[in-house]
């Protein structure tokens, strides 16, 4: 069964390469550029979020730590995805699972996203 990944980045070309990078891995995808539509996606169950920090309207590192603190999504594994220096305290501070800083390597982001799928906890 393929597992389903939310990806959320406001740079456009980043967001489409992440996806077909997840297609092509063979996860179900949905990619959106900022916060609101986020939370407009329905009926997907995601095993995993892919979550950029810095968003249009609001910062990434506070959609994770609503999630996080809501019972129903808390089991979500969130990975945050940013340029910023301080990357590890922001997604320490947010209780995101994991973080991958910009620009990354296109054979560590698949193999950090495969290791948390494949060792994911069935729900």
């Amino acid at each position: 069964m393929s597992k389903n990944i939310i990806v959320v980045d406001d740079d456009e070309d980043i967001l489409n390469i992440i996806e077909l990078i997840l297609i092509e891995a063979g996860y179900h995808v949905r990619a959106v550029s900022d916060i609101v539509s986020f939370y407009s996606i329905h009926e997907f169950s995601p095993d995993l979020i892919l979550l950029d920090d810095w968003l249009a309207d609001g910062y990434g590192s506070k959609l994770c730590l609503d999630l996080k603190q809501n019972p129903r999504t808390s089991n979500i594994p969130v990975i945050l995805i940013s340029a910023k220096n301080d990357l590890k305290n922001i997604a320490k501070a947010c209780l995101a699972d994991d973080f991958i800083p910009k620009p990354f390597d296109l054979d560590f982001f698949t193999t950090k996203i495969n290791n948390w799928l494949l060792n994911a906890i069935p729900r």
